[in-house]
């Protein structure tokens, strides 16, 4: 007795025919790659019921959920994957303990001091910061340095900016800047970028509230516009400083928690030495 080799059929296409019998029915149309001739059987049609379609289907998607976990882990290493925050992956709950921070020591050097990374160390910091690890320093130039105080600025990997302001207490009215009128103290500092500007004449709604920090008050902003906008500003020994962080409201619902520790650590020092 002879016996046939079975020939090899690679489906190339999926065909739905209508009901026949109350049933329908899917035909995958195979194209045999044997060495017999086309014109003979050049195709043919295997039928499956609906159960089997089903169980077809049911494959499919867990196929293609393997996929999606592929995209997820990629996504993961800035934390974006569905259900995760910002830089970590901590979850949308509002947890940022899954998430590594540095702590950026600033020196609030005057304006002829520029161009420079790097912070300073503990002990000379006017003011310091917590930021994500996958945040990088950006390098503040002659303009931004001398005439809107701005000292730091870092960028996020979702195009999330911190930075922060330091300047000499004058200018806001007779008696130098005050806490005392919170949407008048954050008004008169959007002049330093034009996108903080932007937000908080945009605002859906402006969140202001004080915290203290060592004896030193803090007036601390949330805002809800075309972006999120997050503000923390102090005074100490005649200087004011300021910290903006802004994100789309997409990566900041993702991780709220993220962003508002960077607010929340945010504080300032005494001059070195009593000076």
């Amino acid at each position: 007795m002879m016996l046939s080799t079975p020939r090899a059929r690679s489906f190339s296409s999926i065909e739905v025919h209508s009901r026949h019998g109350g049933r329908r029915h899917v035909s995958c149309v195979a194209s045999s790659s044997s060495h017999e001739s086309s014109s003979s059987h050049p195709h043919a049609v295997v039928s499956f019921s609906r159960r089997d379609t089903l169980s077809l289907g049911s494959s499919l998607i867990a196929s293609s959920g393997l996929l999606l976990g592929k995209a997820d882990e990629a996504y993961a290493a800035y934390g974006n994957a569905p259900g995760a925050g910002g830089a970590g992956g901590a979850a949308a709950t509002g947890d940022a303990s899954a998430i590594k921070f540095n702590t950026f020591y600033g020196a609030a050097t005057s304006p002829v001091n520029y161009g420079g990374v790097g912070g300073t160390t503990k002990a000379k910091a006017r003011y310091s910061f917590d930021y994500p690890a996958t945040f990088t320093e950006d390098t503040v130039g002659k303009v931004d340095k001398g005439t809107k105080g701005i000292d730091c600025r870092f960028v996020g990997p979702s195009g999330e900016r911190i930075f922060v302001i330091s300047l000499l207490n004058e200018g806001m009215d007779s008696q130098g800047f005050n806490l005392k009128d919170p949407q008048k103290a954050l008004s008169s500092l959007t002049n330093s970028d034009t996108v903080v500007q932007d937000l908080v004449l945009n605002a859906k709604d402006i969140k202001s509230s004080t915290s203290s920090h060592a004896g030193i008050e803090f007036l601390d902003f949330n805002v809800p516009s075309t972006q999120r906008l997050l503000v923390s500003i102090g005074l100490q020994e005649a200087r004011i400083f300021a910290i903006f962080i802004t994100a789309s409201e997409r990566a900041y619902a993702r991780n709220p928690a993220m962003y508002q520790k960077v607010q929340e650590t945010f504080r300032s020092y005494a001059l070195p030495g009593g000076k």
